[in-house]
């Protein structure tokens, strides 16, 4: 018999808070909704369980009902990772999005109070967990896209200041509440909560003036070689996100 991992483990409780947090990206059976291995880490009960996917069940009903016909079109067919990134795509209006995020928080709050304490604690300690592995993930990119490239220090130390001017400049654009929403995360961790901020249209076309601005920036410390190759790393992740 093959027993799952730690890492397994951690990841399937990861997914069961982000089930209850974007109920309406992932579309899963209902009978495989929460993995044997998550309900055996927290030890859920069967009146939990029952709990957990009411109110997913509840939360996508809501979301989809936020939804135009054309957008609910855009996820048809579509599930985990490739669902995820469709709805991301979707052009929501600055109605929909705090409709969404008001979705969110519910369903968030009433999963709250069918874990016990000592539940909550786990996943706390889960997220920490996962939050130090994404640190280390993030680095080890960092260092694998240096060495695949074959990066100089000096197009090294370029490429770091436009990351950190380009985050100066996001973060000159948030609000305080959406600043104290971002504090203390870092790689996908805050990639997640920057895309679940409730941003104007003028913030995301200014943010988006300036993701585009330092990818030109970027691209004129690489190497035509150099270049070629992160183009072909792009579109590696691409495929990868499609499947």
């Amino acid at each position: 018999m093959k027993f799952p991992t730690m890492k397994q483990c951690l990841s399937g409780a990861l997914m069961l808070t982000a089930l209850v947090a974007t109920p309406a990206i992932l579309k899963t059976n209902r009978a495989n909704a929460l993995p044997p291995h998550v309900t055996e880490e927290l030890n859920l009960t069967s009146e939990q369980q029952t709990e957990l996917e009411a109110i997913k069940d509840n939360a996508r009903t809501q979301v989809e009902a936020i939804l135009t016909d054309d957008q609910l079109a855009a996820l048809e067919g579509k599930t985990g990772r490739e669902r995820h990134q469709a709805m991301r795509s979707l052009d929501l209006s600055e109605a929909q999005r705090t409709q969404l995020r008001e979705v969110r928080e519910t369903s968030r709050a009433a999963a709250s109070e069918v874990f016990t304490e000592e539940q909550q604690a786990q996943l706390q300690e889960m997220r920490a967990e996962h939050g130090e592995r994404g640190k280390n993930r993030q680095k080890n990119r960092r260092e694998d896209f240096a060495e695949k490239l074959n990066l100089t220090p000096d197009q090294q130390a370029e490429l770091d200041a436009i990351k950190e001017d380009a985050r100066t400049q996001v973060e000159a654009i948030l609000s305080d509440d959406q600043l104290a929403a971002l504090e203390g995360k870092t790689g996908r961790e805050r990639g997640q909560a920057m895309r679940n901020l409730d941003l104007s249209e003028e913030q995301r076309t200014q943010i988006q003036e300036i993701r585009e601005s330092s990818r030109a920036a970027a691209d004129e410390v690489l190497t035509d070689e150099q270049l070629a190759q992160v183009q072909e790393m792009r579109e590696n992740r691409g495929n990868r996100r499609r499947r």
